[in-house]
């Protein structure tokens, strides 16, 4: 009996210190602390586009790999947020984007930057 106290009491003492940490390091991978840094900033893209559909919101292009999200190159439809201005992009246009991770949990582009240099408009 004595040795499973001590068992306990040992496994109590190492275990407690880790959980603490992960509460006060702010990287709370379950939590509201993550997805709060997540939102807070912008993710950045490049990429060309194939089609636009003001209808749908979304883009259809291929982009470059996004490190930040683990994201290959790949094509796909990406939804756009509201306020984000859709007219003078056209297939085969080079752009850069900022992605976010909105609280519905879709990542969505939030500003437009054509090859030109122009900005397309944000929401936030």
């Amino acid at each position: 009996m004595k040795n499973t106290f001590k068992t306990l009491l040992l496994a109590s003492a190492l275990v407690l210190p880790i959980a603490a940490h992960a509460e006060s390091s702010g990287h709370d991978h379950g939590g509201h602390q993550h997805e709060a840094m997540q939102h807070e900033e912008a993710i950045m893209g490049s990429g060309v586009i194939h089609s636009v559909s003001r209808m749908n919101n979304k883009i259809n292009l291929t982009h470059a790999p996004i490190p930040a999200l683990n994201w290959p190159e790949m094509t796909m439809d990406l939804g756009v947020a509201e306020g984000v201005d859709l007219k003078g992009l056209s297939s085969g246009q080079k752009i850069k984007f900022h992605i976010e991770l909105g609280d519905d949990k879709i990542y969505r582009i939030t500003k437009i930057m054509k090859e030109d240099g122009n900005h397309g408009n944000h929401a936030h």
